[in-house]
């Protein structure tokens, strides 16, 4: 029987390519990327490269800041473009300023809270420094669904996804066994695979469509197309056993 609800933060109960678009505007970038497809496909580029640096940051090889430079250079030259590291600054900084402004998802807050009602407790692990996704959760207003004994920062513990030893620590911290634990993630890398291989369910909100990773068959999750649809299968996991 389920017990705890997990789930990872950005791009899972809220849509991060929205305030990204803005900020490319606001950057003055736009003419980089002409369509919502170019811009979604550059944001899943940095992404991508974000997760591959990520590591580096985590063993205090890279500062935050030049993760950030760096990854969004490294995107933009898979567009063919030498994009000035100042740039780069500049994308960061819009960026931030348009998180101010994020939403969550539809149905997000229902499907929370009903999760609540229905005697599961639920949370949050995401990677980031404290301060700046703590800013995020307050202006998504989750904390009067989810305590703050159960939000989970790879910076405030000292590990990151897809390290799977912060599922481990999580676990224990919240004093479940795997088996009764469901995690909800947008990231095959940094979701999936290691909140599976750490025992927990996994299950995948693969809104922009990608792929499994190849060296990880032995992975099992449900899959959902959308966080509408992952609450569907939420709420029946979580049914009381008769």
């Amino acid at each position: 029987m389920f017990k705890a609800v997990f789930f990872d933060l950005d791009d899972t109960l809220y849509d991060q390519l929205s305030p990204f678009e803005l900020a490319l505007g606001k950057a003055g970038l736009n003419d980089c990327v002409r369509s919502r497809e170019g811009a979604s496909d550059l944001f899943k580029s940095i992404r991508r490269h974000s997760d591959r640096l990520w590591i580096k940051h985590a063993g205090g090889e890279l500062t935050l800041e030049r993760l950030r430079i760096e990854r969004t250079c490294a995107a933009f030259a898979e567009l063919g473009i030498d994009l000035p590291e100042e740039a780069a600054s500049l994308l960061q900084h819009c960026y931030e300023r348009e998180q101010a402004n994020i939403k969550l998802h539809t149905g997000a807050k229902d499907l929370l809270m009903n999760l609540k009602e229905g005697g599961m407790e639920t949370g949050i692990i995401t990677n980031g420094p404290v301060s700046h996704q703590t800013n995020k959760i307050t202006a998504l207003g989750l904390k009067d669904a989810i305590s703050d004994r159960r939000i989970f920062i790879s910076d405030a513990i000292g590990a990151a996804k897809p390290d799977v030893g912060v599922f481990h620590y999580v676990r224990q911290a919240a004093g479940y066994q795997p088996h009764e634990l469901i995690y909800v993630g947008d990231a095959w890398h940094n979701d999936i695979a290691p909140a599976y291989r750490a025992g927990w369910l996994a299950v995948w909100v693969n809104v922009r469509g990608q792929l499994p990773h190849a060296k990880d068959e032995e992975v099992r999750y449900s899959e959902c197309a959308s966080l509408e649809e992952a609450a569907g299968l939420l709420l029946d996991l979580c049914k009381p056993q008769p």
